[in-house]
């Protein structure tokens, strides 16, 4: 199977993962701690997997953007959040804008940009799907173990931990 191949077969089973867990969940299902840092790690292993193929497609290699670009208007998170204000997604580009509260106010934080995240994982994102692993408060939100969605831990679990490039655009 050459690299296309692969890449396409990875991608479409990384799909058919988020769409099973998607269907498992809206139908009263629970995963437990241990499930869904597996399934963080399936995808982020996933991800990485996706990256290297992509880099040995050279014809399909895309330029990443640089920081000087301008940032894009970013909608609210859909969740309320202890650590994230507001986000967007560009499919075309696989890059996904990530606004944090700041110290002082929710509007104060850094922005920041991640490269080559492909949408499925944007999907999980988005949905909050990855539960945390402490509960707490701060002046933004309260948060419970293992309660979802939440925005934070998804992040953390999927977009931080994997492979993807980043860029501070805005302090």
């Amino acid at each position: 199977m050459d690299p296309e191949q692969l890449l396409n077969a990875l991608e479409e089973s990384l799909r058919r993962i988020v769409s099973a867990t998607e269907n498992f969940i809206t139908g009263g299902g629970e995963l437990s701690p241990e499930e869904e840092k597996e399934l963080a790690d399936v995808l982020r292993l996933g991800g990485e997997r996706i990256l290297e193929l992509r880099q040995a497609i050279s014809e399909e290699e895309r330029p990443i953007e640089s920081p000087q670009a301008q940032i894009p208007q970013l909608p609210k998170a859909p969740h309320p959040s202890s650590n994230i204000n507001s986000f967007k997604y560009d499919p075309d580009n696989e890059q996904l804008y990530v606004k944090f509260h700041g110290k002082d106010t929710a509007d104060s934080g850094p922005t920041y940009s991640y490269q080559g995240v492909p949408e499925y994982i944007f999907d999980v994102f988005r949905r909050g799907a990855v539960g945390p692993r402490t509960s707490g408060e701060n002046k933004y939100h309260r948060w419970y173990k293992g309660i979802t969605p939440s925005l934070g831990a998804s992040m953390y679990a999927l977009i931080k931990e994997g492979p993807y490039p980043y860029t501070k655009i805005a302090a």
